[in-house]
């Protein structure tokens, strides 16, 4: 009876500060979500929905990697916003609109370091490469919607076994929790098990149990957890995202001595309120913090939900090379969430022959996987087209004569992640420092995008990879242990990976290029887009011609000085449906544009 007291005590508490986790029910957060489980009276009936070879199969997922993102079929009420696509964490999450990769160690929800957005059904080390599947589904009357992981195992403990599943209930905004089956645990330890969600900025949310914490809520074969919102809430929230900066992952960038880099970003107002008339400004400074570019950007408005592009003037244009932070900052009095308020992003001006580097050349910590078949790499964009890549270089703190696969890869993979491996070759790492390798008589020609350098250690804690410590950091750092996903620990270090490349000229009898023309033919920034991009080509074409997905002609533009904006109008001034676009310059050159609502 008393256990039912306290229960109806909490059930009927007007929402405010999150409220200490009690055995079988726990909430309200600062919004009002609450939630109760099965094993409490009152609490929701464990009733499981196979879907599993009735819905879609998901593919691709490994030990440490994200995929996606996937549809939910319909628009799902979440806080104050809704969600209608999402990602899929190995270790046990599903993101609404975030791919970032939770790994070990596993935060306590809610948190502000990404990945947000997330429900956390069996947040963990879990790894889908000895078995696992995933399958995920929607009802006809698009109301309904599960998430199905089936017969997974932690990491290191070959006896366990979990089948879990989320569903979403559209008619009730409820979200539930259901386990199938629960054995084992995580290397054989209880430690690293987070169970809870958490909104888009990780500032408001609710844990179930974080490390078998409180132990009233242990995980168990036919548990299910209900998380279900208030009737109302009266909760408000000021709060302006800088949401991406240069590129969608905000990672480093180059940008060539003497060329103009227009510098842009994306916000977004996270907060349940209308906004109007604030400020985002852009700096650069250089390596002793000398501001050489400013500029700031007045917002008159910005509705809940809705995403806005800026484009700071009049674009930066260096003259020396060296390291640079590129800063964005919304300056909103009162916002409520400052960790997402500014985004620092690491810049590298360079001129061709060039070495490619986001570490500093002091590497204060060397890291190691505590398995075979693993390790990191690097991604480079070069600021000019095309080059050849000549030399790759790791660095290391501790080798022991091990062996390494040494990789260059395209970016041709799903969202510009590895894909095709250009070169593959087995070294042996004798020595500490750099290990450099000569790709010139390979002929590896980027004329666009991106590639990767990494290696793959093919034995336990050797060899150690260096790591940068000191900030800024690129968030350019990739890591390998069965599948490459994006470095768990970016935004605290830079991998002592490297590039050489050099400006490609063609057969020995073809006149060489002179450095401009060899630029990026054409560009477009900020892309994807809401409503303005500002489209650079070849200063000799004196218009663009914009094409929609079918190739219909949807506007020609008139070129001032090699560029151009678009709005997202037509010819006759219309605003174009939201999607796939293409600028069009002269008869071969061309740009996909994105178009976002």
């Amino acid at each position: 009876m008393q256990i039912l007291i306290v229960l109806l005590q909490v059930l009927n508490s007007d929402p405010g500060p999150s409220l200490p986790s009690l055995a079988g029910a726990g909430g309200p957060d600062a919004y009002g979500y609450r939630w109760i489980d099965s094993d409490t009276i009152g609490g929701p009936t464990y009733n499981w929905i196979e879907i599993k070879g009735v819905g879609t199969q998901i593919t691709g997922l490994a030990d440490d990697n994200v995929v996606g993102p996937f549809s939910i079929g319909f628009n799902f009420p979440y806080y104050w916003y809704t969600v209608n696509s999402f990602y899929i964490g190995s270790n046990g999450y599903i993101a609404f609109g975030d791919n970032g990769l939770e790994a070990h160690p596993f935060q306590t929800l809610p948190s502000p370091t990404a990945p947000n957005n997330m429900l956390a059904i069996l947040l963990s080390d879990i790894d889908f490469t000895p078995a696992g599947k995933v399958w995920i589904w929607h009802n006809a009357a698009l109301d309904t919607f599960v998430f199905e992981v089936d017969s997974v195992q932690f990491y290191g403990a070959g006896g366990s076994l979990n089948t879990f599943e989320i569903i979403l209930s559209r008619a009730d905004s409820a979200i539930t929790y259901q386990y199938q089956i629960q054995n084992g645990t995580p290397g054989g330890g209880t430690d690293y098990i987070t169970v809870g969600m958490e909104n888009i900025s990780g500032t408001v949310g609710l844990q179930y149990n974080h490390d078998n914490v409180p132990s009233g809520n242990t995980l168990h074969a036919n548990l299910a957890i209900r998380y279900y919102p208030p009737a109302t809430s009266s909760y408000q929230v000021h709060d302006i995202a800088v949401w991406n900066v240069m590129n969608p992952s905000s990672g480093g960038y180059f940008v060539y001595n003497g060329d103009t880099a227009t510098l842009w970003a994306i916000i977004k107002n996270t907060g349940n309120q209308t906004e109007n008339s604030f400020n985002v400004y852009c700096q650069v400074r250089n390596s002793s913090n000398a501001v050489v570019f400013a500029d700031t950007i007045n917002v008159p408005t910005l509705l809940p939900g809705a995403v806005d592009s800026l484009v700071f003037t009049p674009g930066w244009s260096p003259t020396a090379n060296g390291q640079y932070v590129t800063k964005v900052k919304n300056l909103l009095s009162g916002d409520m969430t400052r960790s997402n308020d500014s985004i620092l992003v690491e810049t590298r001006v360079v001129t061709y022959p060039a070495v490619l580097a986001w570490d500093k050349g002091t590497y204060e910590s060397a890291m190691y996987w505590n398995g075979p078949n693993s390790g990191w790499g690097n991604y480079f964009i070069p600021p000019h087209y095309p080059v050849r890549i000549t030399q790759g270089r790791i660095h290391f703190g501790v080798a022991a004569g091990g062996g390494l696969q040494f990789q260059v890869l395209d970016d041709d993979g799903a969202g510009g992640m590895p894909g095709t491996v250009l070169f593959d070759s087995l070294v042996t790492v004798s020595d500490t420092g750099w290990l450099s390798v000569n790709l010139t008589g390979h002929n590896f020609i980027i004329a666009n995008g991106g590639f990767y350098i990494g290696g793959i250690a093919a034995q336990t804690a050797d060899p150690g990879f260096s790591m940068d410590t000191i900030p800024p950091f690129s968030m350019r750092g990739w890591e390998y242990t069965g599948s490459w996903a994006p470095h768990r620990d970016n935004a605290r270090m830079d991998v002592g990976i490297r590039s050489a490349v050099e400006l490609w000229t063609g057969a020995a009898n073809e006149p060489r290029l002179p450095d401009r023309a060899a630029g990026r033919i054409i560009t477009a920034a900020p892309n994807p887009f809401r409503k303005l991009t500002n489209i650079t080509f070849a200063p000799g074409s004196r218009s663009i011609a914009i094409y929609d997905a079918l190739g219909r002609l949807v506007r020609e533009l008139s070129a001032d000085k090699g560029s151009a904006l678009w709005d997202g109008r037509d010819r006759l001034g219309n605003k174009v449906s939201p999607g796939v676009y293409f600028g069009l310059a002269g008869h071969q050159d061309y740009v996909k544009l994105i178009l976002t609502d």
